[in-house]
């Protein structure tokens, strides 16, 4: 832009201080032009108006910044010569309310690092940092000002940026830390869930410990206290064949008591020919000894895909079920059914008063009663990867369990083995 001879002082001497704007109305016509030089080639955006906001110059740099060249002198180019103007939050400024606005009505002395939203005409937005100071006549009477201003639309979307990373990571850590707390939480119930087993199962080792002591007393020590009496009879001279022959049928008992003591224990069958036997031996233990009548269905093949863990893990169940139906359910009769293909079900049903709905369910306060019979059970199929089930009514109680197996097979029929 071309200064000119006869434009107003406002604009040939904006850049002087006040106390000497009257040496520079002298200026030559070369001094106006060096002046107008600076002006145009300053790094900042530069824009002066007089006392009714008529833009009377501005720079390149503040041309580029709004994107348009205003008509200066133009009475509809007011304030500013921004196509549109916004302020920090958001809402729409009319330029009337701008800062330049401001200062020229004298509602504040000058304007120092304000932040303005400016608006381009190809819809773009860019934000600046204005700096505005009045210019007084010799009265102090205002005559207008001057802004210059700089785009920070960079360094502020750095800063925004900036603000979202923090906010990010605030919410990273905030999530971690509840992450932590939940986790710590989990190990903490898990800890306690833990040594409630523990107890439960050194209360329930105790438990079987008693009953084998009892059964030790109550069986082989009454057969080994008479085999005693008798070597004593024998051993003073008396030597009858009625001794000697109750001599021999304790001992006969007592090896029977150490191999049902033993089978019960862990039943050697089991490892030597496989679920099914020991299964069909120890439900006839258990009809013989309860008076309970006892149905067994198993498979005619399929049990050789029955792994270890599996043929242990269901013997066990078996055993604990058959348990809990003598001692708790008054039931007349038991039926334990095995299925194998593409996984092994097991199920057990009594007919007696059911089960209540707090075991069932596997309260605390019902475990700490029933020991670690079915929570021992769960354990067992969870660990193989299977699901236990368990359905229970006045009428009766059924468990269900399923194991999954390795390989796909057949079932083939079912044999039926009934014992009473």
């Amino acid at each position: 832009m071309v200064a000119s001879s006869n434009q107003p002082l406002l604009k040939r001497n904006f850049f002087v201080p006040r106390d000497r704007a009257s040496d520079i109305t002298q200026s030559t016509p070369a001094e106006s032009d060096r002046y107008q030089t600076l002006f145009d080639l300053a790094p900042v955006a530069v824009y002066s108006c007089d006392v009714s906001g008529v833009i009377h110059d501005y720079n390149s740099r503040a041309a580029e910044l709004w994107g348009r060249r205003p008509e200066v002198g133009d009475t509809d180019e007011r304030f500013c010569g921004s196509f549109r103007m916004y302020r920090p939050d958001g809402t729409f400024m009319p330029h009337d309310q701008c800062p330049m606005g401001d200062v020229l009505a004298g509602r504040v002395p000058g304007i120092h690092d304000g932040e303005v939203h400016i608006e381009r005409p190809d819809g773009s937005r860019v934000v600046v940092i204005v700096n505005i100071a009045p210019l007084k006549d010799e009265l102090g009477e205002i005559i207008g000002a001057i802004n210059c201003f700089y785009d920070v639309t960079e360094q502020k979307k750095a800063e925004e940026t900036q603000r979202q990373n923090l906010a990010d990571q605030h919410q990273a850590e905030k999530a971690l830390r509840l992450a932590n707390e939940e986790l710590e939480s989990i190990v903490q119930k898990r800890t306690a869930s833990l040594r409630r087993l523990s107890i439960q199962l050194m209360h329930s080792q105790d438990d079987e410990r008693r009953r084998i002591a009892r059964n030790l007393h109550d069986s082989l020590g009454q057969h080994l206290t008479s085999i005693k009496m008798n070597l004593d009879s024998l051993n003073s001279g008396a030597i009858e064949k009625d001794v000697l022959s109750a001599t021999l049928k304790s001992v006969e008992q007592c090896l029977c008591e150490t191999r049902t003591l033993s089978s019960l224990l862990h039943p050697p069958l089991l490892d030597e020919v496989g679920f099914s036997s020991a299964a069909r031996w120890y439900i006839d233990e258990f009809a013989k000894r309860s008076g309970i009548k006892a149905e067994l269905e198993l498979p005619d093949v399929g049990m050789e895909r029955l792994p270890e863990s599996a043929r242990i893990a269901l013997f066990r169940i078996l055993q604990e079920s058959l348990t809990n139906v003598h001692r708790h359910s008054a039931s007349p009769s038991v039926e334990v059914r095995l299925k194998v293909n593409h996984q092994a079900v097991l199920t057990v049903r009594d007919f007696g008063r059911g089960m209540p709905a707090e075991l069932i369910q596997g309260s605390q306060a019902s475990r700490l009663h029933s020991g670690v019979g079915l929570s021992g059970m769960r354990e067992r199929v969870n660990d193989l990867g299977g699901t236990f089930e368990i359905q229970s009514s006045g009428n009766g109680t059924l468990i269900v369990v399923s194991i999954p197996l390795a390989e796909t097979s057949g079932a083939g029929n079912s044999a039926r083995n009934r014992i009473a």
